[in-house]
């Protein structure tokens, strides 16, 4: 049986990069978009752990980007795409018994509606970001 490795990070990373090429797009045009609310859920539940740990104050001595610089939002976002990723090819594919295309497009689904129905309230955004977003940027 061949790694699923590769392949994972090989589609992982176009689809983040088509991601985040689309959001900066959306910058442009302007459309407002709900990204970062998964960054910022983290941070308001993590922020007063990572600060007695003392990782905030040794994370700002070396001199790394703060978790509002753009550079930061952007590894982050990077990131979590590729964990995705890895997720969808050693989690979620295998239990799937669906053609491939059905499959990806039931865990972008799943993707979406975790973000629309828990990560956007959970920030203030409201179910899918109503609160602050038109339509065309809920889409």
């Amino acid at each position: 049986m061949r790694s699923r490795l590769l392949p994972a990070l090989v589609a992982g990373l176009v689809a983040i990069i088509i991601n985040t090429l689309a959001l900066k797009a959306a910058d442009l045009v302007p459309l407002a978009t709900a990204k970062g609310g998964l960054l910022r859920l983290l941070a308001s539940w993590f922020a007063s752990l990572l600060g007695w740990l003392g990782i905030v104050s040794a994370w700002s001595q070396v001199g790394l980007p703060d978790i509002a610089s753009p550079i930061f939002q952007t590894g982050f976002h990077l990131a979590v795409g590729m964990l995705m990723a890895l997720f969808y090819a050693y989690l979620v594919e295998p239990l799937l018994p669906m053609r491939d295309v059905f499959k990806g497009a039931s865990y972008a689904l799943a993707v979406w509606l975790l973000n629309a129905f828990a990560v956007l309230p959970a920030t203030g955004e409201g179910i899918a970001g109503i609160a602050h977003l038109t339509p065309a940027g809920i889409a």
